[in-house]
């Protein structure tokens, strides 16, 4: 939290690396509720060194998440109110003039600025249209957007920007708490798939490894040894997963079930379905189970 007393200010903050400048953020006016539809909010620019204010940027709906460089620059997000799927991003350098402004129809999942300040990520939520999962990086200096995709590894924990001593982006790191870091070139190309994919299935909670053990199978449903390799990858989540979360339990049963198909093994096939319909009657394998007893694989 950043609090100060001479704009009567208290907001959310975050500081940059080097401990020198602090951004905070707040959706209402001193002393009073945020109002809906008002433009209520502000953000606080403060060289914490020199405990000075630097800059105070009003007229905002709701500035949420922000992020601060060991230059000053910094970037904020400006969400709307209720359930209307709209935000902005605002990047400003470190002379405090505004380098960015890129309004989203969805909501702002999260945003970082790199060390230097001059590169910005930025990651919205899910929502219909173009604007939806989406995520974006930013050459602030050059006011520039480098890319703009859906991302391979889901919504990141954190980012780490790869700088060169020319100042150029030698790569995007996305941060997954439970997987692992996982890296992007500056056009966005996504540079670990295949180190991707092997943490997916042997790292993170278990629904996670259920669902994509899923996906894989259902990518590939005809290869034997990515079968061989998904069924030690669900029998392990299997084991660790919470048996009440029964919709993953079914799920993880059913991929199972369908592994041993394609490998031949049709009667432990069956015994999977049969687990993954206790677990979940609607778990989709009644008649796949039936079929597959009539041809006396039960």
């Amino acid at each position: 939290m950043l609090s100060v007393d001479s704009l009567r200010f208290i907001g959310q903050a975050s500081q940059s690396p080097n401990k020198r400048w602090v951004v905070g953020s707040t959706d209402r006016l001193p002393g009073m509720n945020s109002r809906l539809d008002h433009r209520d909010g502000s953000v606080v620019l403060l060289d914490y060194q020199a405990d000075e204010v630097v800059l105070r940027i009003a007229d905002l709906y709701r500035p949420m998440e922000s992020d601060v460089a060991d230059t000053g620059a910094f970037v904020v997000c400006d969400a709307n109110f209720g359930n209307r799927l709209s935000s902005e991003v605002l990047g400003f350098d470190a002379t405090q003039q505004k380098v960015l402004h890129r309004s989203y129809s969805a909501n702002v999942y999260n945003l970082a600025i790199s060390k230097c300040g001059r590169y910005a990520v930025v990651q919205t939520a899910n929502a219909p249209g173009a604007d939806g999962n989406i995520l974006e990086l930013f050459d602030l200096q050059a006011g520039t957007n480098l890319f703009s995709k859906t991302p391979s590894t889901g919504w990141a924990d954190d980012y780490v920007f790869t700088v060169g001593e020319d100042g150029g982006l030698k790569k995007l790191s996305v941060v997954h708490k439970e997987t692992g870091r996982f890296n992007y070139s500056p056009a966005g190309d996504f540079l670990d798939q295949a180190k991707y994919r092997k943490a997916r299935l042997f790292k993170g909670s278990p629904e996670s490894r259920i669902y994509g053990a899923k996906n894989e199978l259902k990518a590939d449903p005809t290869n034997r040894e990515l079968a061989e390799e998904l069924l030690a990858s669900l029998d392990a989540a299997l084991k660790e997963l919470d048996r009440s979360r029964v919709d993953y339990l079914s799920t993880g049963l059913r991929t199972k079930g369908e592994a041993l198909e394609i490998l031949g093994r049709t009667a432990e096939a069956v015994a999977a379905y049969e687990q993954a319909l206790a677990a979940n009657p609607k778990a989709g394998v009644a008649t796949r189970v039936a079929k597959l007893k009539k041809l006396g694989a039960g």
